[in-house]
């Protein structure tokens, strides 16, 4: 594992913090502030079990960034897969784990950790995550015709935190986008066997010239 960029680390510290925070929070309303758990202690947070999947996280996510800077592709791995296909469960189950979430906000995905997870996620399940002129090109839609399925709901969309223009970080999965292709492929109307008949034909048929 590689060490992560300084602006990861402070990103993973600032979840953690925020999550004590909310815990101390609760906590005091419950109890009538009788019971608090003080300032958050950031580095044994950090160095906790979700504060090092976190950093494996990162380290994946900042490792396909890099790649995808040179137009290439980070190596996949079936064992390095595995490590962060847990890591991630781990991590959602850890950031729903009281009693009135049971899933994650979609939200989240924008924030800078969330989109490294799911980064890391889709390269761990041997996906991409694609700008929307790139699925664009590849299906034959318009920008305009994605952005619709977008708004929809027909095609998920996620965005980058690191792209300044809302627009141009929009992203989707390569396989979400084959799904739609799919779909709208088996939605072309065929022609039916009553197109294909031979129609009957109106001409007139010739007459005998008469005889006088």
């Amino acid at each position: 594992m590689g060490r992560i960029s300084a602006a990861a680390e402070q990103e993973i510290k600032t979840l953690l913090v925020n999550w004590w925070t909310a815990v101390n929070t609760q906590l005091a309303a419950v109890t009538g502030a009788s019971v608090q758990i003080g300032e958050a202690p950031v580095d044994v947070l950090f160095g906790s079990e979700i504060g090092q999947r976190l950093v494996r996280i990162a380290d994946v996510a900042e490792s396909i960034a890099a790649a995808e800077s040179k137009q290439e592709a980070l190596p996949w791995s079936d064992k390095r897969a595995a490590q962060i296909l847990a890591d991630c469960e781990a991590v959602e189950a850890w950031l729903n784990q009281g009693p009135f979430s049971t899933k994650t906000p979609e939200a989240f995905w924008t924030s800078p950790v969330g989109f490294m997870i799911l980064r890391a996620k889709v390269w761990a399940n041997q996906d991409q995550l694609i700008t929307l002129s790139a699925a664009a090109e590849i299906s034959g839609m318009s920008l305009s015709v994605l952005s619709q399925r977008m708004t929809r709901g027909q095609l998920p969309g996620y965005r980058d935190p690191a792209v300044k223009n809302p627009k141009h970080g929009r992203r989707v999965r390569l396989s979400d986008l084959h799904t739609l292709i799919q779909t709208n492929t088996d939605r072309i109307p065929f022609p039916t066997t009553t197109y294909l008949m031979p129609q009957p034909d109106r001409t007139p048929a010739p007459t005998s010239p008469r005889t006088t």
